[in-house]
C-alpha cells in the first residue's frame, strides 16, 4: 500500500522497526494468554480487532493492491467472532489456528 502511495520502503523502515518493537513487548503476555487458554480483552477485543481488518482490506481493493492475507485473517476472525470470541483479545485466534484447514 505505501509503494503505491510513493512511500519507498527504506523511507517506511524504520517506523516499521518501531512498530515491530512494540508488538513485540505485546508477545510476552501473548503467550500468557495462549498457555493459560484465557483471552481477556486488556488492549482491545477480537471484534475491535476485526473492523480494522475490514478497513486494511477496502483500502488494499481501493489501491489494487492484494488483500487475500488481510482476507485470509479476517475470515479467521470472523470465525472466532461467530463462535462466541469477539469479546476476547486477539491472542485468541490460537485456537482458530490450531484447528485443521478445511481444504
Amino acid at each position: 500500500m505505501l509503494r503505491t502511495a510513493g512511500v519507498d520502503a527504506a523511507t517506511y523502515a524504520p517506523f516499521a522497526q518501531r512498530i515491530a518493537a512494540g508488538v513485540a513487548e505485546w508477545l510476552p503476555g501473548y503467550a500468557e494468554q495462549i498457555d493459560s487458554g484465557s483471552f481477556p480483552a486488556e488492549v482491545s477485543a477480537l471484534e475491535t480487532d476485526a473492523r480494522a481488518m475490514a478497513h486494511l482490506i477496502e483500502e488494499s481493493e481501493a489501491v489494487g493492491v492484494n488483500a487475500e492475507l488481510p482476507k485470509l485473517f479476517k475470515a479467521m476472525a470472523d470465525r472466532s467472532i461467530a463462535a462466541g470470541n469477539g469479546g476476547k483479545q486477539y491472542p485468541v485466534l490460537i485456537e482458530e489456528f490450531s484447528k485443521p484447514g478445511t481444504d
